[in-house]
Parts: C-alpha cells; sequence; structure tokens
C-alpha cells in the first residue's frame, strides 16, 4: 500500500510538472507551431526519466526559461515525443534538450538547461540565422563563385524540398563555428534546376565547398558537425579540386529551353513541311498542264483567223 501511494504522488508530481506548458507531441502540431512565429522555442523532456526531486528541478529549469522566452518574444512550448525528437531533428541521449527556430530552421542549445543566463546569452548568438538560402537568380550574385569567390567561402547543402530536415540542426550549428570564417548556405533543387545542371547534382543532400575559384565536394557519409568543420578546415585538401562551371548566359538559358520544345516537333514540323511541298507540286503540276494547253490551241485560233 506504502509503495502504492509513492508511485500515485509520483505520477501526480510529474503529471503537475509538465500541466502549464503548451503541449507539441506530433509533427502535425510542431509545423504549426513552428509556422505559427518567426522565433519559436520547444524543449524535448524524457517523461520516463523523472523522480520527485529531478521533476521539481526541471520544473523550476522550464518556467525560467519559459519566462525568458516570454521576455525575448519567443513562443515556448513542451515536448515529450522521443520519436519527434529523434527523426526531425537527430536528438538522442539524455533530455532534456533545447530547440530553437528562427524562420523555421532549427538549432540545438547542446548544455545543460540550468543556467539560464547562459541560454540568455546563446539566444543573443543564435537569433539572427546565420545561414544563406540562394536560388537560381541569387546564387552567383551572392557567391560571386565563377569569379575566384570574392565574398569569402561558401559550403552549400544542395538539398530537395521535403529532405534532410534532420541535417539542419548540425547545418546551423556548424555555421555558428564558423561565424565571419565561412557562410554555409542551403539550395533547393526542386525549384532551382539552373543550379542542378550546372554542377551536376544528381544525389541527394550533397555538399560542395566552393573556395578561391575552386569546387570541392564532400564526399564523407558523416552528418556530424565535427565531420564539417574538418572538412571546412582541412580534409577539402584531400579531394580533387574541380573548376567552377560559368553560369549559364541568357542566350543558353533560352537555347535549352528551345532544346526541350523542339523534340516535340520532330515528327509534326516534318509532316506540315512534307504536305506543304505535296501542295506546291501539286499546283505546280496543274498551272503546268494549264499552260501547256493554252499554248497547244492558240496556233489553231490564229489559223481561223
Amino acid at each position: 500500500m506504502k509503495t502504492f501511494i509513492l508511485f500515485l504522488i509520483f505520477s501526480l508530481s510529474y503529471a503537475y510538472n509538465h500541466e502549464n506548458f503548451k503541449q507539441i507531441n506530433s509533427k502535425e502540431q510542431l509545423n504549426d507551431f513552428i509556422h505559427s512565429s518567426t522565433l519559436n522555442v520547444v524543449v524535448f523532456v524524457d517523461k520516463q526519466s523523472c523522480n520527485d526531486d529531478k521533476c521539481r528541478q526541471e520544473r523550476t529549469e522550464l518556467e525560467q526559461i519559459r519566462d525568458l522566452c516570454t521576455g525575448e518574444n519567443i513562443q515556448f512550448a513542451l515536448s515529450t515525443n522521443s520519436e519527434l525528437a529523434e527523426k526531425q531533428f537527430n536528438i538522442y541521449g539524455s533530455s532534456p534538450k533545447l530547440c530553437f527556430f528562427r524562420d523555421g530552421f532549427p538549432i540545438i542549445y547542446s548544455d545543460s538547461l540550468s543556467n539560464v543566463d547562459s541560454i540568455h546569452e546563446w539566444f543573443g548568438e543564435v537569433r539572427q540565422r546565420l545561414t544563406h538560402t540562394l536560388d537560381d537568380k541569387t546564387f552567383e550574385h551572392d557567391t560571386q563563385a565563377s569569379t575566384g569567390s570574392t565574398t569569402g567561402d561558401w559550403f552549400i547543402l544542395f538539398k530537395k524540398s521535403n529532405e534532410s530536415h534532420s541535417l539542419l540542426p548540425v547545418w546551423e550549428a556548424t555555421s555558428l563555428h564558423f561565424r565571419n570564417r565561412a557562410i554555409l548556405a542551403y539550395v533547393n533543387i526542386d525549384t532551382n534546376p539552373n543550379i542542378q545542371k550546372r554542377f551536376h547534382i544528381f544525389n541527394y543532400p550533397t555538399f560542395i565547398l566552393f573556395k578561391r575559384g575552386k569546387m570541392y565536394r564532400y564526399e564523407s557519409t558523416s552528418w556530424k558537425q565535427s565531420a564539417f568543420t574538418e572538412f571546412l578546415e582541412s580534409d577539402y585538401q584531400k579531394v580533387k579540386a574541380e573548376i567552377i562551371p560559368p553560369e549559364p548566359s541568357a542566350f543558353s538559358s533560352s537555347f535549352g529551353t528551345a532544346a526541350k520544345i523542339i523534340p516535340m516537333y520532330l515528327i509534326v514540323i516534318p509532316m506540315i513541311c512534307l504536305v506543304a511541298v505535296l501542295l506546291v507540286l501539286v499546283f505546280m503540276s496543274r498551272f503546268t498542264k494549264k499552260k501547256q494547253t493554252t499554248t497547244e490551241r492558240t496556233p489553231f485560233q490564229v489559223k481561223i483567223d
């Protein structure tokens, strides 16, 4: 009986620990939450590992973080869905973990949540997203890739629209690590076909470093921040440097569009031409016969006169 009472107290303590927080426990709820504002925080907590002391301490920390977010105009919510944390953001191991979304781009706070001052300082560092989003129109203007990367080194993630979500927090953290040393960016291949053709990108995701007028493809299968860091700092020298393809001209782009259209008419146009030639031949044949008839009758008429 005593054991049951203790268990009941434990359960109520845990439930009380989370009852006053907004809950995010499905992918749909998460998507709605992170798109409802430009700045959002989700703290993933482990509901399986909790005792009375830990619950009280965790509750105090979460309340402090929530109050901090309120003061910073950041929306705050909790999630106890470990599967969501793992699949969407590669969050494994001990909880709680804080995930900060800036315009939907997540970055993970890696230290303990017990020091609110450190979290406040971190918010200030990462509040402004350092990564860039490039497209067919802005790629060359921003990177200056084919003119020697005069804007600096660019490490670019080429991805499809609905892939590599779990990679985003690592990419954002790597960008923070290389602040003022390298620029990290995204390109959505689904909506930017010219870039895909220019750099011959057929596998996704693809990572390419543009450095001093050369390009280096990241060939490792590791998506860890340490692997990206090592590649940017030294390991890029271990792969073949490639010449950066020039930006397609307006003429070549138009020609490429025309090349897609022309095959559609490879059958139609010859048939039209053939019909036109046949009509001309028929007309010429009739005209020739008429002329010959006129020529034969003229002497006869002159003789009668």
